[in-house]
């Protein structure tokens, strides 16, 4: 959704208010942090600083307003309250508040009416009308948190929360609600069905956006959904222990949000390739711009065409469903077609570089960086920011590389086996590094490969 929102605000303009709902209260968390002998709180904050963390680590923007149910009770108590007033709510002899979903015009949604398979709470106990009936508020127990309501103590439903919580902000209505597809029934359609109710319309969100889920191959090879009740989610820290935050939004970027994806080691060097391509690109066009790579003319009206059908192709993509994958197999394409112009020539083709191509091939440049850039991806740059003391760093690089150069160029005059092989060897030795060296006609550049754990930008 972070890839959804940058192209809301970064390509459209728009002045995105995003909300974050956090559940810190409920069955799970109640009974976990039973067992541990802490409370809910505190089981709750652990896991949600864990959350905003790996957010962070993976380049996630923040959201503009981060709301936590237990922090906003009194909504959702004045919701209920207001459904029970109107008459789609009664009160059960526990002193749970159940929706009845009889006097609901326009239910089923996202799924066909009288649907409960998939409802975990559509079963018929003491005190519901109807099995399809959820609750609101869910009477107190002993042992578990509760808070006053007119009905009686208890706590908020599953559904519940979310609408109270985004009527506060938005209101009667909403521009754009996600979630995963597994949510669409019955969360989303009972938190549509409450929502409508309460505040008396018949369309209280404009779109909505449900997200594919991530599949890993099961013992049989097969793709099986990742679920932590399924025993084989990986902690993302353990993924970002063997795969860059980079490659992972590259890979993201691969995919449309509505199709399930298998994290698979294939596909992610595939994405891993992806960025290594656009890496290089950066480079050999910062390479000429600066006069450092001889290659045959570029063509000035052509590169500006490609550069024109490329953000038209974008447009259209983005017009289409959001269709970033198709937008950024565009720019791929862009920048697959330059590069193959900036590699070095054979020694018989007539080198020239003209100020305009220069100029042409910078646009270009610069115009694929900064589409990166707005989706989450900084190109020719480290995949973890932030390292202390990068700027020297580059400096010893490119004193080291052009000392090589010197060296290597003596040699090859020279025909000094020795010298030669030890240039060889320390270019090796950088690669081990992270550090790609690549050998030009009358010079040496070097690049960052993708992955390299810093923030330097290659040169």
């Amino acid at each position: 959704m972070d890839i959804v929102r940058r192209i809301l605000s970064r390509f459209y303009d728009l002045d995105v208010v995003l909300l974050m709902g956090i559940t810190d209260v409920d069955d799970k968390i109640i009974n976990r942090a039973r067992d541990l002998g802490v409370s809910f709180e505190a089981h709750a904050r652990k896991y949600e600083r864990e959350f905003c963390e790996d957010l962070e680590n993976l380049g996630v923007l923040p959201p503009t307003l981060f709301m936590r149910v237990s922090e906003h009770i009194e909504a959702v108590v004045e919701f209920c309250s207001a459904l029970r007033d109107k008459g789609f709510a009664y009160t059960a002899p526990d002193g749970s508040l159940y929706f009845e979903l009889a006097k609901c015009p326009q239910y089923a949604v996202f799924r066909t009416p009288g649907s409960v398979s998939d409802d975990p709470e559509a079963v018929k106990t003491a005190g519901k009308k109807d099995a399809r009936d959820f609750a609101l508020w869910k009477g107190a127990k002993p042992g578990e948190p509760s808070w006053d309501a007119p009905w009686g103590p208890g706590r908020p439903g599953w559904h519940v929360e979310c609408s109270a919580m985004a009527s506060t902000i938005f209101g009667s209505s909403i521009d754009l609600h996600t979630g995963g597809r597994d949510l669409a029934f019955p969360h989303h359609e009972n938190e549509l069905a409450q929502s409508r109710c309460y505040h008396g319309v018949s369309k209280w969100v404009n779109h909505w956006l449900h997200t594919g889920q991530v599949h890993v191959c099961g013992p049989d090879g097969k793709p099986t959904k990742m679920a932590k009740s399924l025993g084989n989610a990986m902690p993302l820290r353990e993924f970002l222990g063997t795969h860059s935050a980079d490659v992972f939004r590259m890979f993201c970027l691969q995919k449309a949000y509505k199709a399930d994806v298998l994290l698979a080691p294939d596909f992610l060097r595939g994405a891993e390739g992806s960025l290594q391509a656009l890496n290089d690109f950066c480079a050999n066009a910062k390479s000429y711009v600066r006069g450092q790579v001889p290659t045959a003319q570029i063509i000035e009206r052509e590169l500006y065409d490609l550069l024109n059908r490329t953000r038209s192709c974008i447009q259209d993509a983005f017009a289409d469903d959001l269709d970033y994958p198709t937008a950024v197999s565009s720019v791929q394409h862009l920048a697959s077609e330059i590069n193959a112009r900036l590699q070095a020539p054979s020694k018989d083709v007539q080198h020239s570089r003209s100020d305009s191509s220069k100029a042409a091939v910078a646009a270009c440049l610069e115009f694929v960086t900064n589409f990166f850039r707005n989706l989450g991806l900084e190109l020719a740059s480290a995949q973890t920011r932030g390292v202390a003391g990068s700027s020297t760093l580059a400096r010893v690089l490119d004193d080291t590389v052009a000392f090589r150069a010197t060296v290597r160029a003596h040699a090859l005059e020279s025909k000094d086996k020795v010298l030669l092989q030890a240039c060889d060897v320390l270019r090796s030795q950088l690669e081990g590094e992270g550090v790609k060296i690549k050998d030009r006609k009358t010079n040496s550049t070097w690049e960052f490969l993708a992955g390299t754990p810093t923030d330097i930008k290659s040169r």
